[in-house]
């Protein structure tokens, strides 16, 4: 009986779902049916209730339960220490990001660790959503705005700067405004679907003023935000770092100039399972690292466990 089989298993019970505990394991829906089948007939016993409303434990399941958490906490526990003896930096991590994050900082981040530590496999979760981190099999999270709930250790480890933009020719078309609450006049350009913002907090002058928006189009995607926004659909706020190239070349214009919108924070939680392990010690140097590099983008320092 492997890891991988009883991983399933917990998976299955802790989330009712195959469907569910598969996409917590990284495989298909039909594999791990096939490795629960395969482990009832080894058992000799039905270990799962199968329905149309997901599974349920069988007793033999939830004791075939509780003794496979047991064997896996001490693997993760021998894991841990033959980590710490070896002083290497080897296994699996996986890693829920934000879209944004993912799609503009993650892809250095993870080359950088596999050229450091090329035993090291890091999964990479690309999702908007505040995930149960247990439920879905995730060790590290790194997250913008809100720092959700749940078990595990959450710091502040930075922050993003903010600014206001929009193309010259919508500017042009529209009149630039002179001041936040002409804000309103103009096309609101939100990222996701939020109705009920119809103000944005901005910073002026070591204060902080509320101006009012008119949405005018959501997207559920920071590049479709941004085609929105550079085709003329209206303003929008935007993370500096993301936006600071466009601006440079004159693609897009700072909207009310002094006036930005409040810094986003940057979380990172790490469930206590791989808190103290090299691995996710690794993880969190070289994200640092990397995020102290980004313009735009101020870091918190030391990178604390």
């Amino acid at each position: 009986m492997d890891q991988m089989t009883l991983r399933s298993l917990v998976a299955a019970v802790e989330s009712g779902s195959l469907t569910a505990a598969a996409r917590r394991m990284g495989i298909s829906q039909p594999a791990i049916s096939q490795k629960l089948s395969a482990l009832e007939r080894s058992l000799g016993h039905q270990l799962l209730i199968r329905s149309r409303r997901g599974v349920r434990p069988t007793p033999a399941g939830e004791l075939a339960y509780s003794h496979g958490l047991r064997v896996l906490d001490s693997v993760a526990e021998m894991e841990v220490a033959l980590e710490a003896l070896r002083g290497e930096v080897a296994g699996r991590l996986r890693v829920t990001v934000n879209v944004l994050l993912s799609q503009t900082l993650m892809g250095p981040v993870i080359a950088e660790l596999r050229q450091r530590h090329p035993r090291l496999r890091v999964d990479v979760v690309t999702t908007d959503q505040l995930v149960d981190l247990e439920a879905e099999g995730i060790d590290i999270a790194v997250r913008s705005g809100g720092m959700g709930t749940g078990p595990g250790r959450i710091r502040r480890i930075g922050s993003m700067a903010g600014v206001l933009v929009a193309s010259p020719a919508y500017l042009a078309s529209v009149g630039h405004p002179r001041g936040p609450e002409e804000l309103a006049r103009l096309g609101y350009v939100q990222y996701r679907n939020d109705p009920e913002e119809y103000q944005i907090a901005l910073e002026h002058g070591g204060g902080t003023v509320l101006a009012p928006v008119v949405p005018a189009f959501a997207a559920q995607h920071p590049d479709l935000t941004l085609h929105a926004v550079i085709n003329g659909l209206g303003f929008a706020k935007a993370p500096l770092f993301y936006v600071r190239d466009k601006l440079k070349d004159g693609v897009l214009q700072t909207v009310l100039p002094g006036y930005a919108p409040l810094a986003k924070p940057i979380y990172l939680l790490q469930l206590d399972h791989v808190r103290d392990t090299h691995r996710a010690a690794a993880f969190r140097d070289v994200l640092m690292a990397y995020l102290a590099k980004v313009d735009g983008i101020s870091v918190l320092e030391p990178a604390a466990a």
